[in-house]
């Protein structure tokens, strides 16, 4: 019998040992993944989009697009290694994979907010003037707004083990609610997104008030 067997043999008789064990080696291969992500893979992907010559990944460096993305992976890893560690009740694992989940939304939402800052920068920086005359800024805040609520949803939904449908069913009666507290928020929306749509104010305008 090898050395790592006659070790594997004694700990089976110490369930609560091997479960402490694993759990610090799941938590020290997070930790490395993470750190070889941050300091390696963004590294190389920094230097590679520096030597092309388009702008929209140097945007994607400058928003944190692909940094945010980069903490997905340290959040899969807990999610599939949690259910090799042995000795854990059912419930830690539900939880621990609940949580993971809802961070990777939180995650993907974050950096698809943060892609969006990305591209309204590379539309103000390739037509000033455009941009000046017909921002997207409104457009962009309503993807913001469809984005994070779609992600509150499934991250609720993630987290209490539910159906995401049936939260959006329940979601109507929340609506006017929303609206309410909201109002103000939705109403200068839609009204940046009429005004860029139609062009109907420029800098310069003179705006009377009756």
């Amino acid at each position: 019998m090898s050395t790592y067997d006659s070790l594997l043999a004694t700990l089976e008789g110490y369930p609560a040992l091997m479960t402490a064990l694993q759990l610090t080696a799941l938590i020290l291969v997070i930790w490395l993944v993470n750190t070889l992500t941050r300091k390696v893979l963004l590294r190389v992907i920094t230097r590679a989009t520096r030597l092309t010559p388009t702008q929209f990944d140097d945007a994607l460096l400058g928003r944190g697009v692909i940094a945010r993305l980069a903490n997905v992976v340290p959040a899969l890893i807990a999610y599939y290694g949690i259910g090799f560690v042995s000795g854990l009740p059912e419930s830690v694992v539900v939880v621990v994979r609940g949580v993971a989940n809802a961070y990777v939304v939180l995650t993907i939402a974050l950096a698809l907010s943060n892609l969006l800052n990305a591209v309204g920068a590379i539309y103000e920086q390739r037509d000033p003037e455009r941009a000046r005359t017909r921002p997207i800024k409104g457009y962009l805040q309503v993807a913001k707004l469809v984005i994070f609520l779609v992600a509150a949803i499934l991250m609720i939904a993630t987290l209490f083990n539910r159906d995401p449908l049936l939260l959006l069913s329940g979601l109507g009666a929340m609506t006017a609610v929303l609206m309410l507290v909201f109002k103000d928020t939705i109403l200068s929306l839609v009204a940046s997104v009429q005004l860029s749509t139609h062009d109907m104010l420029r800098v310069g305008d003179w705006i009377e008030m009756l």
